[in-house]
C-alpha cells in the first residue's frame, strides 16, 4: 500500500509528449515496425485496455551509471487500436522511499508514429536514449510505461493495465541495476583513477599512465587574490608506489627568482599541495615545485597556528619543463609540473597517522592544490594572483575546511572495492625520472 500510495502521489508529473516540433524520418519509423517481437526481449506481457500489450524490454546487460548515457526499448503489440486521445508515458523510479524519479521524454517512435496512428497487428520498438541523473541514489532504477490521456496527469487518466508485472494502471516493465560506485562525484568530491600505466617523471604527460586519469577544472581564483596571469588545470592519479599530480600553468610572465631547495617558493610563480591523508585537520604535509624545479616540503604537525617542520623530507620526485624562461623582459607561454609523492610521505612525522598505504579503492583523502603568480617586478605575494583546484581566500592557502575530498578509484573509475578474484595484481611505481627531475 505504501508503494501504491506513492506512485498515485507522483502520477501528477505524467508531463506531455514533448517537443512535437521536432521532424522524425519516416525511414527512422518504418525501421522501428518490426515484423516480429525480437528473441532478446525480456517478456512481461502485460495488456492495457484489452486493446494493446506491453510485450517487454529491451536494455543494456550492464548496471547503468549515474550521469552516464544508456538506451531502453519498450515493444508495443498493438491488437485493437486505442485511436486518438491517448499517449505513451514512460517513468524510471528508484527505489520505495526514496526521491530518485525520471519521467521520460517522448521518443522519437512517439513523435514521428504516435498512438492515434497505431493500426492492428502492428510490433512498435519505442527506444528511449536517457541520461540517468547524476544525483541517482537507488541501487535499482524501475522503469514503468502505460498509456494515458492527452492532458491527463494522474493515474485515473491511464489506461488500465491487466494483470502481473502492474501498479496503479502501469506496467513494471524492467528493473535495472544501478552501479553507484562509477556515479560521478558531488562538487567538493573527486575520484582519482589508478594509473593505467608506467609513468616517468619527466615534465611531460605522455606516459600510459596519464591516459584517462583525474583532470581538474580550471582553477578558481582564490577569493580576496587578484588574477593570475592565464589558466591552470591539474590531474591525478595513483598506483602502489606514488601518488602523481601533474600540473599546467598558462604564463606570459613567469617570475621564478628562487632556485633553492627550501627557500620561499610561494612568494613569486610556484605550485603548492597540501594533503591532510586522514582528514582529521590536524597533521598535514605542504609541497611546492617552481618553474626552476625547486622544491619546498614542510610537514605541520597540527595546524598553521604551530609551528611547521621545515626540516622534514618528502622524498618527492619533480620535473618541469618550460614554455619560455625564467628571465624577466621576455615573452613566456607557461610551465608544467609533474610530481610523485612516495606514500609514506602523508604521514609526515607522525607514523601513527591511520591511513592505509598505498590507499585501498574507496578510501577518502583531503588536499588541495594552488597556483601562485607573481608579476614582473612585483615586490610582494599581495602584488601577484592565486587559484586553486577547490577555493580557497586569500588569507589562507592552507584551508584545511576547504580541501577537495579525493576518492581514490580503480582503472575505470570506480570507487568500489574490487572481489578478490576480480583485483589487478599489484602495479610496480614507475616514478624513475629522467635528468630534469629534482629530488629535495
Amino acid at each position: 500500500m505504501k508503494v501504491l500510495a506513492l506512485l498515485a502521489l507522483a502520477a501528477c508529473v505524467d508531463y506531455g509528449a514533448g517537443p512535437e516540433s521536432k521532424q522524425v524520418d519516416r525511414k527512422y519509423v518504418a525501421a522501428n515496425l518490426l515484423a516480429a517481437v525480437p528473441t532478446d526481449v525480456q517478456h512481461v506481457d502485460v495488456w492495457l485496455g484489452g486493446r494493446v500489450e506491453v510485450v517487454g524490454t529491451t536494455a543494456p546487460s550492464e548496471p547503468i551509471v549515474p550521469g552516464a548515457a544508456f538506451k531502453l526499448a519498450t515493444y508495443w503489440h498493438v491488437v485493437v487500436p486505442p485511436g486518438a486521445g491517448w499517449r505513451v508515458f514512460a517513468q524510471l523510479r528508484g527505489a520505495p522511499g526514496t526521491a530518485d524519479f525520471m519521467n521520460l521524454e517522448a521518443s522519437d517512435m512517439e513523435l514521428g508514429h504516435p498512438v492515434a496512428k497505431w493500426l492492428p497487428g502492428e510490433i512498435i520498438r519505442d527506444e528511449h536514449s536517457i541520461v540517468l541523473r547524476p544525483d541517482w541514489k537507488s541501487r535499482t532504477a524501475t522503469l514503468y510505461v502505460g498509456l494515458i490521456r492527452d492532458g491527463g496527469h494522474d493515474a485515473e487518466a491511464r489506461m488500465p493495465a491487466i494483470g502481473p508485472n502492474t501498479l496503479a494502471d502501469s506496467v513494471v516493465a524492467r528493473t535495472l541495476d544501478v552501479d553507484l560506485a562509477k556515479a560521478p562525484p558531488p562538487p567538493g568530491t573527486a575520484y582519482i583513477p589508478r594509473a593505467a600505466g608506467a609513468i616517468t617523471i619527466d615534465g611531460v604527460a605522455n606516459d600510459p599512465g596519464w591516459r584517462g586519469t583525474l583532470v581538474s577544472p580550471e582553477f578558481v581564483t582564490a577569493d580576496g587574490a587578484g588574477e593570475p596571469n592565464g589558466k591552470t588545470t591539474a590531474r591525478l592519479t595513483w598506483d602502489d608506489q606514488y601518488l602523481y599530480a601533474f600540473v599546467s600553468v598558462l604564463d606570459n610572465d613567469i617570475v621564478a627568482p628562487y632556485k633553492n631547495h627550501d627557500e620561499p617558493l610561494y612568494k613569486a610563480d610556484a605550485i603548492e599541495i597540501f594533503i591532510d591523508a586522514d582528514g582529521n585537520r590536524r597533521g598535514y604535509i605542504e609541497l611546492q615545485v617552481n618553474p626552476n624545479n625547486a622544491t619546498f616540503d614542510k610537514w605541520w604537525p597540527t595546524t598553521r597556528a604551530a609551528p611547521g617542520d621545515e626540516a622534514w623530507d618528502s622524498g618527492m620526485i619533480t620535473a618541469v619543463k618550460l614554455r619560455g624562461t625564467t628571465e624577466p623582459g621576455d615573452t613566456d607561454i607557461g610551465w608544467d609540473a609533474e610530481i610523485a609523492i612516495p606514500w609514506a610521505a602523508v604521514k609526515g612525522r607522525d607514523d601513527a597517522m591511520r591511513v592505509t598505504l598505498p590507499p585501498n579503492i574507496g578510501d577518502r583523502w583531503h588536499l588541495n592544490i594552488v597556483r601562485t603568480d607573481q608579476k614582473t617586478g612585483g615586490k610582494n605575494q599581495a602584488e601577484g594572483g592565486a587559484s586553486s583546484w577547490n577555493r580557497i581566500s586569500s588569507s589562507d592557502f592552507h584551508a584545511l575546511d576547504r580541501m577537495l575530498t579525493v576518492v581514490f578509484a580503480d582503472h575505470a573509475g570506480s570507487i568500489a572495492p574490487a572481489k578478490a578474484a576480480d583485483a589487478p595484481p599489484p602495479a610496480a611505481g614507475s616514478a624513475a625520472g629522467s635528468g630534469s627531475a629534482a629530488h629535495p
